[in-house]
């Protein structure tokens, strides 16, 4: 998988507009984000009807301060697409080529007579992935909690050992039931970007209503194979990430460190409890080569900005106009040379990446030479 809305600026870095001239009132004055840098090639210069004045005539009737809005959003669609497009001839989508489906920690529950006294400290999960590469990521898709009381405004901390000051995430997480696992789908990724440290998951006790059921449980050792079918769930994960159960009586102050003030336990769970699923997480791959998307992008822009004024539904000189001669230069100019539409796809097929440097289960699949397919007759 990748995170798009992390891409999509870094493929958009050298694609923009020339600013329009202030003595024309036809064109907005663009700011800092959308215009082109300098040196590079402008939106303008691709196509002749790439004018600003006809981007904004054919689009739908809006303020100017949307229709700069509209611009950014278009671009950020147009990098999207490019994505899109790459990975799926890639066969990268299995852009989620899970390594591990989604499994719970254990399915095992606490007694209620073992309640946990509340103390005031910050409590929960310790997790440490241990994918061995970059690429593959952890991620959390549901959270299930056991609590006495229900908690409706109940809430999780995401820290990393490496920041003493602002949690990662913060997740509203209502709580409804009590006693018995209340479980909320609910996908918490655990950024791939720190070297090295654990993520810290967790609740301040001085938030909580009533008292967490407290689970006998070392997340650090496999269970034992008499005690239940929970040593199969560990057996999945525990190879992929490290989790142990912990306090904080506070939070690091100052120059302090998570290791100062963290307690680890082999005995509790405080109240927890996780699905994590394991894939491959190509985001930082993928924004390391962004470079070599700027042709296409450029393209899918000016498709996008052409297609937009061949099926405009405004009604003006304009659009009277410009319609018919976007939709000959999308096909193939009066020349009879290859249109937009063919040229993006030429680019789309040249994009090329080299995936070697990927995690092993992270390549597509391949079939080998010779392989034979067998199939019913």
């Amino acid at each position: 998988m990748y995170n798009a809305r992390i891409l999509a600026p870094l493929l958009l870095a050298g694609l923009g507009f020339r600013q329009a001239d202030p003595a024309n009132t036809d064109e907005p004055q663009l700011p800092p984000a959308l215009l082109a840098p300098e040196g590079a090639v402008a939106l303008q210069d691709v196509h002749p009807l790439l004018t600003l004045r006809n981007i904004r005539q054919t689009a739908p009737e809006m303020s100017a301060a949307k229709f700069l809005e509209h611009l950014q959003a278009a671009l950020t669609a147009s990098a999207t697409k490019v994505l899109q497009a790459f990975s799926d001839r890639k066969k990268l989508t299995a852009a989620a080529r899970t390594v591990l489906s989604e499994t719970q920690l254990t399915g095992a529950s606490g007694e209620y007579r073992h309640k946990i006294i509340k103390a005031g400290r910050f409590v929960g999960l310790a997790l440490r992935p241990d994918t061995g590469s970059p690429d593959v990521g952890v991620s959390i898709t549901a959270v299930g909690t056991q609590l006495t009381e229900p908690n409706p405004d109940f809430r999780l901390y995401l820290y990393h050992s490496s920041d003493t000051v602002d949690p990662v995430q913060v997740i509203e997480l209502p709580r409804r039931d009590k006693v018995f696992w209340e479980w909320t789908a609910q996908r918490i990724e655990l950024p791939t970007g720190y070297s090295g440290g654990e993520f810290y998951l967790g609740y301040f006790e001085d938030d909580l209503l009533g008292q967490a059921i407290r689970l006998d449980q070392d997340f650090t050792r496999r269970p034992c194979q008499s005690c239940g079918q929970h040593y199969l769930l560990y057996d999945k994960w525990a190879p992929l990430l490290a989790v142990r159960a912990f306090s904080a009586a506070q939070l690091p102050e100052g120059q302090g460190a998570w290791a100062d003030v963290v307690s680890y336990y082999t005995d509790s769970n405080f109240g927890l409890n996780l699905r994590i699923q394991v894939a491959c997480e190509l985001t930082d791959f993928l924004g390391r080569h962004a470079g070599a998307f700027a042709s296409a992008v450029q393209l899918q822009a000016a498709v996008d900005f052409l297609n937009g004024m061949a099926f405009t539904t405004r009604q003006n000189g304009t659009a009277y106009q410009v319609p018919a001669q976007a939709l000959l230069e999308l096909k193939n100019t009066a020349t009879g040379t290859p249109g937009l539409l063919a040229r993006l796809d030429a680019a789309l097929q040249a994009l090329d990446v080299d995936l070697s440097g990927l995690a092993a289960p992270c390549l597509p699949c391949e079939q080998k030479p010779g392989a034979v397919r067998f199939k019913a007759a």
